[in-house]
């Protein structure tokens, strides 16, 4: 008889492992500022905005379902910008914020999220504040962009973004090591580096990641950027492009063939860019008649806000654009995920270095004209 009990205790746990509810999330929400309303749970898969919605109810709100793995999620409202981003996963969580700084808004229950947030409460506020310390000093050095800088008075900011660029690499680095494991790490990446057009520094990121961290979805994701970014490496050829100019007519990349090309992805709504022009400007100036060429490539979605920039700025060189914003073929092309960025071509189009900016571009072409 006792065999029988164990049997069919046995059968009866297999019974109800079997149709035990697989594990999902549910997010239990208290939003201050507001009694009743509509919140939205989204997540992005390329150009896709996946959105789920829900009601809030004196001032509180649920959401629940199953995610196939940990994925970058935010909670948004309707006509406010700020949004909360944060990493779901099949765990109770709770979210506590105010409608009006949803940004500052507390996740928790989600540990992948706390190693995510750790970073940028941390080490991230340190790059953050000493970038704003330098780009305060480049304002006033130039008036807010009326003066332009000579190459040795613009020398010792680029030597200080030099630093800090070693310091943002070595915060990450030392971050990724000390959480090779969560997937959060890889969103860090993906964001400060794969975004920011850092491939080499993602690549030797991505090494150090533990194998469910490269198979997860942002693991594969950053794999397929970098070998996009691949195709633009110095000494493939310069994927080939056809755009209106300024004027509505075609202009392929492959008809400025016999020159020296920068195609400069920018936008008049970049401060970086407008901040960078100068610069370009003047090594247009300086080496234009010798055999160089600049094709700006305008991530703007407005024409008179392009026209103008141009126009104020001074970029006397050709220029084209989809108007389609982020959505630029070209930019797609050349996985470009922020701006400024740039690709110097050969006389045979193939691409010799990337993203030169300030003194690195007047050293490049100084080499090259032999001046």
């Amino acid at each position: 008889m006792k065999t029988k009990h164990i049997a069919l205790a046995a059968a009866l746990l297999i019974g109800a492992t079997a149709f035990k509810p697989q594990p999902g999330y549910k997010i239990s929400g208290n939003i201050r500022g507001i009694e009743n309303g509509i919140i939205y749970l989204t997540h992005q898969i390329g150009d896709q905005e996946i959105k789920d919605s829900t009601k809030i109810t004196n001032g509180k709100f649920t959401f629940s379902g199953t995610t196939p793995e940990v994925m970058m999620y935010s909670i948004q409202m309707p006509k406010i910008r700020e949004q909360k981003y944060f990493l779901l996963e099949n765990k109770a969580m709770t979210f506590e914020g105010h409608k009006d700084s949803l940004f500052n808004a507390k996740i928790i229950g989600s540990p992948e999220t706390d190693v995510y947030l750790a970073f940028y409460n941390g080490p991230w506020k340190t790059i953050t504040s000493k970038a704003g310390m330098i780009y305060a000093a480049l304002d006033s050095a130039t008036q807010k962009g009326k003066v332009t800088l000579t190459p040795e008075q613009r020398k010792p900011f680029d030597d200080e973004f030099k630093n800090l660029d070693v310091l943002n690499q070595k915060a990450i680095k030392d971050y990724v090591l000390a959480h090779p494991g969560s997937v959060a790490v890889a969103a860090i990446v993906e964001e400060r580096l794969i975004n920011y057009n850092y491939p080499q520094q993602a690549a030797e990121m991505y090494t150090l990641f533990k194998p469910e961290v490269k198979n997860s979805y942002i693991g594969k994701a950053i794999k397929a950027s970098l070998d996009l970014l691949n195709k633009t490496a110095p000494g493939k050829v310069a994927p080939d492009f056809t755009m209106n100019d300024v004027n509505g007519k075609p202009l392929k990349l492959s008809q400025l063939r016999g020159k020296y090309v920068l195609i400069d992805f920018w936008a008049s709504w970049c401060v970086p860019c407008r901040k960078e022009n100068p610069n370009v400007v003047a090594a247009y100036q300086k080496y234009h008649d010798q055999g160089f060429e600049i094709l700006g490539v305008s991530l703007d979605s407005k024409k008179e806000a392009w026209l103008k920039a141009i126009k104020d700025d001074g970029l006397g060189w050709k220029h084209v654009s989809e108007l389609k914003g982020w959505t630029n073929t070209a930019a797609t092309a050349y996985g470009v995920k922020s701006v400024p960025a740039s690709f110097l071509i050969d006389k045979e189009g193939k691409v010799i270095a990337k993203d030169l900016r300030g003194e690195e571009l007047t050293k490049k072409l100084s080499e090259i004209f032999k001046d």
